[in-house]
């Protein structure tokens, strides 16, 4: 029998076990992949966005929902703890730019080689290619039956599954399945950090917009937008998209504006004091790209060949509202598959905050994006998949 069981090797179960093993426990991680970490290889486009260095406060208010209950966990455990603790490893870090951490290597190899070395050091034992199917508890004891109908005990389980986006990576739901069978109460799923389609396709896709502010209802984000064939993607539209998904589920429609030139305070300004005898497109396509600029005169009918000295002040205030406030129907998000992020999961309300114990299943724990807790890309999901897991291991009781 083992003290420990964690129930996933992704980065969330392996600082888990790295923890608890550390502090002398016998801890047994098993993975349903043939390999560690399939998940975390694919981060930050392979490169690995391990942690985000703001403050904690700072990192908390970027998160969307449950910031609070992060609390804890982050100010024990938070960006700075990771970022010395892989600089101990010998892993050379970098700061890019938005306080964004990276391997100087660029590979997200180098991350998980050096988890693996300290799974090995501190011999915490790994069965791999092993499902997990079934948990019960009988007097205070975990008994974990596997698809190939192993049995392995323990008084303490960290459930570390991930959640629903990248199935191709093991992540099916199975954190919320056990969830269930423990009568652990959940938050209803839903597609986070994920693309928007629209109701009607512009003709722009492959156009990126380095700075933009995007505005759904009253929630407001700044960042990159990409169009696509399909509708808009990019850092801005990933970081709104939920809200997208609960104005769509709660109203049947929502509406998003675009600042396409947020830099710009006065664009009216601009254009009025601009050389007047040169062409409107002229003037728009200094700041924006040619065939945006060609569809903002489309949609505005006002030709872009016409000089500034010959527009009326409709047209000109016609223009500055366009690009200022380009207003698109949202049709649908992306599905949990296509997401970067699972929104929802086990409900914080019976997770103690300060150890990730379950309050309701005494000796069970839940971790990572198997909680109802996520952020946007940037470096915050791999931060609260580390801190919850490394405060599950060091919260275990003998």
């Amino acid at each position: 029998m083992y003290d420990v069981i964690v129930i996933g090797g992704g980065p969330a179960g392996i600082m888990a076990s790295i923890t608890a093993s550390k502090r002398g426990f016998r801890v047994l991680l098993l993975e349903k992949n043939e390999t560690l970490g399939k998940k975390l290889l694919l981060t930050g486009g392979g490169r690995c966005n391990l942690t985000n260095l703001k403050t904690v406060n700072d990192f908390i208010d970027e998160l969307p929902v449950n910031n609070k209950f992060l609390y804890s966990t982050l100010t024990s455990y938070g960006p700075k703890e990771i970022y010395d603790y892989f600089n101990e490893l010998g892993v050379k870090l970098k700061v890019e730019n938005n306080d964004r951490v990276f391997p100087i290597t660029n590979k997200a190899s180098t991350i998980l080689d050096a988890l693996i070395n300290e799974l090995t050091k501190y011999k915490v034992t790994i069965k791999y290619s092993t499902e997990v199917t079934d948990i019960k508890t009988i007097d205070s004891i975990k008994i974990i039956t596997t698809a190939s109908n192993n049995v392995y005990k323990a008084p303490n389980i960290i459930i570390a599954c991930g959640g629903k986006s990248y199935p191709s990576t093991g992540s099916n739901g199975s954190s919320y399945h056990f969830a269930k069978e423990l009568n652990q109460p959940l938050i209803k799923t839903y597609p986070a950090e994920v693309a928007l389609t629209l109701k009607t396709l512009l003709p722009l896709a492959g156009i990126t917009i380095e700075n933009a502010v995007v505005i759904i209802g009253n929630i407001k984000k700044e960042g990159a937008i990409l169009m696509t064939h399909k509708g808009l993607s990019g850092p801005a539209i990933l970081s709104i998209s939920e809200y997208a998904h609960h104005a769509i589920h709660a109203d049947g429609n929502c509406t998003i504006s675009i600042d396409l030139l947020p830099n710009i305070d006065n664009l009216m300004f601009l254009i009025n004091n601009y050389n007047q005898k040169y062409e409107v497109k002229t003037l728009l396509r200094e700041y924006l790209p040619k065939r945006l600029v060609d569809y903002i005169m489309a949609i505005t009918k006002i030709s872009g060949d016409k000089k500034l000295a010959t527009i009326s002040n409709v047209e000109r205030n016609t223009i500055v509202n366009t690009v200022k406030n380009l207003t698109l129907e949202i049709k649908d998000t992306g599905s949990i598959d296509q997401a970067f992020v699972t929104g929802g999961g086990v409900d914080t309300k019976c997770v103690n905050s300060k150890t990730m114990e379950s309050t309701i299943n005494k000796g069970i724990y839940f971790i990572g994006e198997a909680l109802d807790i996520h952020g946007p890309t940037g470096g915050y999901n791999i931060t609260l998949a580390l801190s919850s897991g490394y405060t599950a291991g060091y919260s275990i009781k003998a």
